[in-house]
């Protein structure tokens, strides 16, 4: 898969949940976003998320979304999906995690996690 353009990502999206709309607009604004070009089966994804969620509320970070994503890569089954983010942290303090179906493109998961601009998502905190 080639470099998505935010707005092949803004087209990407069919949920209209309250993490999603925020999400959309953050990318509207001009938030940082990336999407990962390689496919990881969603049983992986799912455990990783647990993960970091459980981790995140350690630290007294709020996460929304969670378990609704969490059920949407359930019922992706063993498919393999793309990950991807958008960074509001500099202007709201929010990181949203996102899961992709790659073909067709699709949003099938968004995870909003309250941070601030030193955090870093990537390495575990997400």
């Amino acid at each position: 898969m080639n470099e998505v353009s935010a707005s092949e990502l803004l087209a990407a999206w069919e949920s209209g949940s309250e993490v999603s709309v925020q999400a959309q607009n953050a990318l509207l604004s001009g938030a940082h976003f990336k999407v990962w070009p390689d496919p990881v089966p969603a049983p992986r994804l799912r455990g990783i998320l647990r993960r970091r969620v459980t981790a995140t509320q350690r630290r007294g970070r709020p996460v929304v979304g969670a378990t609704e994503c969490l059920a949407s890569l359930a019922e992706m089954g063993e498919r393999g999906l793309l990950m991807g983010y958008v960074d509001e942290r500099e202007r709201a303090g929010y990181w949203f995690q996102l899961y992709l179906d790659p073909h067709p493109l699709k949003v099938i998961g968004c995870v909003k996690v309250g941070m601030s601009p030193g955090d870093d998502p990537i390495t575990g905190t997400v």
